[in-house]
């Protein structure tokens, strides 16, 4: 009984995994549509994934604007300034 519960934690928390960044890159390709001017396309190209990924260094910046690409750059919140806030 234990085993099936657990199973069943496991799956649904797997199955959620994918939608917790899907809000973080659809923000993402808002910003570079609104602020660069670039297609659905374009601006989905450049939501590169990873650590290291234009996604995750528009949510993480700390200066006043992101470089995405030679011809993009997005204004970012300073996240060090709104710390448990």
């Amino acid at each position: 009984m234990t085993k099936k519960i657990f199973s069943l934690i496991f799956l649904v928390g797997l199955g959620l995994q994918p939608q917790v960044f899907a809000g973080a890159k659809d923000d993402f390709i808002s910003a570079v549509k609104q602020h660069c001017g670039k297609s659905d396309g374009d601006a989905a190209a450049l939501a590169t994934p990873g650590r290291a990924g234009n996604v995750i260094k528009l949510k993480t910046c700390s200066g006043a604007t992101v470089q995405i690409s030679s011809d993009c750059s997005l204004p970012c919140k300073d996240a060090s300034s709104s710390i448990g806030g």
